[in-house]
C-alpha cells in the first residue's frame, strides 16, 4: 500500500513538472469538484487557462485526481498586509500556501502598489486589486498612520507626544491618503485620483452623524456621497469602511460597492453596543443590494475572551447569516492573512461547514473581481482551484488540507499535504 501511494506521489509530481513547462491541454479526471451545494464526480479539461467540459482535440497531459476533492481558491477582501510589507514576496507566499489566490488591497501607496504589481498575478502570487490610498476628511484617519511612520516616527506609542509635529506634515498626502472637505477639493483631486488608476475608492465613515469632517474621524455625509457619486461616474467601485449602525445605514443609501468591515468588529465589550447595531430593514438593505461586507471580527481578541464580545458576534453572524448577507473574508491586519479571521469565524460555532465553504471560497473572491468568471467551474471560467484531501462539508478546516493547487491553468504546489 505504501510502494503504491508512493508511486501516485511521484506521478502526481511527475505529472505537475510536466504541465508547468507547456503552454498545451490539461484533463484533471477523477475528482470530486463544487457545485455550490455539495461536490461531484467530474472530468474537467484546461484549454488556454480555462476550464471546460468538452475535451481539446489534444490534451497534453492527464492528471487523476484520485477521488480528491477540488474547490475554488479563497480571497482576502480587505488586505492591509501587502503594501509597505518589507518582504511583500515572503507575504505572497503565505497567501497562496494558504490557497488565497486574490487579495483587494485597501489603502496602498504607490510606492506599496509599484513593487506589487511586479509579480501579481503570476503563480508564486495571488492577483490584486489596488484602491491607492484611502479618502477622509483632513486630519481624518488613517492620516497618522502613513505620515508618522513617513517622518521616521515608526512607534505609534510616540505618535500622540509627536502629535503637533506629525498633523503639519504632508509627506504622504495623495499617495496613502487624501483629504476631501468639500467639493472644491474633491474636483481639484478627482484627476490626480483618477490619473493613479485605481481599481477601487476607499473612504471613511466614522460615525458620520456625530463627527462627520472632524480631525480624528471621516468624511461629512455630504462629501461621501459627492464621492461615491463621482466614482461611480467614473466607474469605479467604492469600498466604504465604517464604525457605527448609522455609518452602515448612510453607506447603504448612498450605494457603495463593498463595507470593509462590520460594525462592532474591534468593539472592547464595555459601554453600550446598541450603536453598532443594525436594523432589520439595514439588513434587508444589504441582502437587496447583495453589497459584500467583511466581519474582522477577529481583531476584537486583543480584550481578551469575553463572552460579551463572542455574543454580539455570534449573534449578528447569526442574523447576517438567516437574512443571506453577503457576508466576505478579510483580514484588515497589517501583519497576517485571513487565517486568524478564517479560525475565528469557524470557532464561533454560528455557522455551517457549508456556509463557511461559501463565504471564503465562493462570495469572497467574487467580491474581489465581479467581473471575472471564478469561483465556479463551468465552461470558459479560469482555470483556477485547490485540490484538497478531504472533504471540507464534513469540516471546513480540511480546506487547508492542500494537495496542489492550479492557477492560471498551471499546477503550483501549495498547502500542506
Amino acid at each position: 500500500m505504501k510502494k503504491y501511494i508512493l508511486l501516485c506521489v511521484c506521478a502526481l509530481n511527475v505529472a505537475l513538472i510536466m504541465a508547468q513547462s507547456t503552454h498545451k491541454n490539461y484533463a484533471y479526471t477523477n475528482g470530486q469538484w463544487y457545485d455550490g451545494v455539495g461536490f461531484t464526480n467530474a472530468t474537467w479539461y484546461v484549454s488556454n487557462g480555462l476550464l471546460s467540459k468538452k475535451a481539446p482535440a489534444q490534451i497534453d497531459s492527464t492528471i487523476d485526481l484520485d477521488g480528491r476533492w477540488v474547490i475554488p481558491p479563497s480571497g482576502d477582501a480587505h488586505c492591509l498586509s501587502m503594501s509597505e510589507n518589507p518582504s511583500p514576496e515572503i507575504q505572497a507566499k503565505s497567501y497562496i500556501t494558504d490557497g488565497t489566490f486574490y487579495l483587494q488591497v485597501l489603502g496602498n501607496t504607490q510606492e506599496g502598489r509599484s513593487q506589487l504589481d511586479k509579480f501579481s498575478g503570476k503563480a508564486t502570487a495571488p492577483d490584486m486589486q489596488f484602491s491607492n490610498g484611502a479618502i477622509t476628511c483632513t486630519l481624518g484617519y488613517p492620516f497618522v498612520q502613513y505620515e508618522a511612520p513617513a517622518m521616521g516616527i515608526k512607534n505609534p506609542q510616540q505618535w500622540a507626544a509627536k502629535y503637533d509635529d506629525i498633523k503639519v506634515s504632508t509627506k504622504m498626502l495623495g499617495n496613502g491618503y487624501w483629504f476631501i472637505d468639500n467639493k472644491d477639493a474633491l474636483s481639484a483631486n478627482w484627476k490626480k485620483i483618477q490619473a493613479q488608476k485605481p481599481q477601487t475608492i476607499f473612504i471613511y465613515l466614522l460615525d458620520v452623524a456625530n463627527n462627520g469632517g472632524k480631525e480624528g474621524k471621516g468624511l461629512s455625509a455630504d462629501m461621501a456621497k459627492a464621492i461615491v457619486k463621482k466614482a461611480h461616474k467614473s466607474d469605479f467601485r467604492v469600498i466604504a469602511h465604517v464604525e457605527t449602525g448609522a455609518d452602515l445605514a448612510l453607506a447603504i443609501k448612498l450605494g457603495v460597492d463593498g463595507l470593509a468591515n462590520t460594525p462592532g468588529y474591534n468593539w472592547d465589550g464595555t459601554g453600550e453596543v446598541s450603536k453598532y447595531e443594525l436594523s432589520d430593514d439595514d439588513i434587508k438593505k444589504l441582502v437587496k443590494k447583495k453589497t459584500p461586507i467583511a466581519l474582522l471580527f477577529s481583531h476584537a481578541q486583543i480584550f481578551g475572551d469575553k463572552p460579551l464580545i463572542k455574543d454580539f458576534h455570534r449573534r449578528t453572524l447569526k442574523r447576517f447569516l438567516a437574512a443571506n448577507v453577503n457576508i466576505v473574508l478579510g483580514s484588515g491586519d497589517t501583519q497576517r492573512t485571513t487565517r486568524t479571521e478564517f479560525n475565528y469565524l469557524f470557532n464561533l460555532g454560528v455557522a455551517t461547514n457549508d456556509q463557511l465553504l461559501k463565504i471564503i471560497y465562493v462570495q469572497t473572491p467574487m467580491s474581489i473581481f465581479p467581473n471575472r468568471k471564478i469561483a465556479k467551474f463551468a465552461d470558459g471560467y479560469e482555470a483556477n482551484f485547490l485540490v484538497i484531501s478531504a472533504n471540507p462539508l464534513d469540516n471546513v478546516q480540511k480546506s487547508r488540507l492542500i494537495a496542489f493547487a492550479v492557477k492560471n491553468g498551471y499546477p503550483i504546489k501549495v498547502g500542506s499535504k
